[in-house]
């Protein structure tokens, strides 16, 4: 399948899954696969050429002096509704046993499309996230990644509206 068809693929499951939560009030599982997608194509990663648990892509070059070239990378990514603004969203399970480097947190809008991508190194994940016998499952609210995460990329459409905004008031 070319990139192109891809591309068509993607922006029909985004409009798709904003219409489905505007029906039902419930989102569509999806926004791991938009998050992967959207990072592997923003930040130019390549993918691993073997499956490897935890491992969604490799860096191919170093990422806004953050991840370095060749580094294995966990991408997880998390929804953010107007109405759900206020509530301590969490993130996927970290796998924290897994053979990854860094990991990417892509946050999308209500229309699902990516918003800013944070980067945080395995090793500062761990050691925030404490004791892994208490917290077995690598959970962690998106507050707390963004806390300790850089940001490698943010949608120059959404800089421009909050500008707009700003300027409007």
């Amino acid at each position: 399948m070319d990139v192109y068809q891809l591309d068509i693929l993607m922006e029909e499951t985004r409009q798709l899954a904003s219409k489905y939560r505007d029906a039902t009030g419930q989102p569509l599982p999806v926004s791991h696969d938009l998050a992967c997608y959207d990072a592997i194509r923003y930040l130019k990663l390549g993918t691993p050429e073997k499956v490897e648990a935890s491992i969604d892509a490799i860096s191919t070059s170093d990422i806004a002096d953050v991840i370095p070239k060749d580094q294995k990378i966990q991408i997880k990514g998390r929804v953010q509704f107007t109405s759900a603004k206020g509530k301590q969203q969490r993130i996927g399970q970290l796998n924290l046993d897994g053979n990854w480097d860094y990991c990417l947190l892509v946050l999308l809008n209500e229309n699902y499309d990516s918003d800013v991508i944070f980067a945080a190194s395995k090793a500062t994940i761990i050691a925030v996230i404490g004791d892994k016998k208490i917290n077995k499952r690598g959970a962690m609210t998106v507050s707390q990644f963004r806390a300790i995460a850089d940001t490698v990329w943010k949608n120059e459409k959404q800089d421009a509206d909050s500008e707009q905004n700003i300027q409007d008031v």
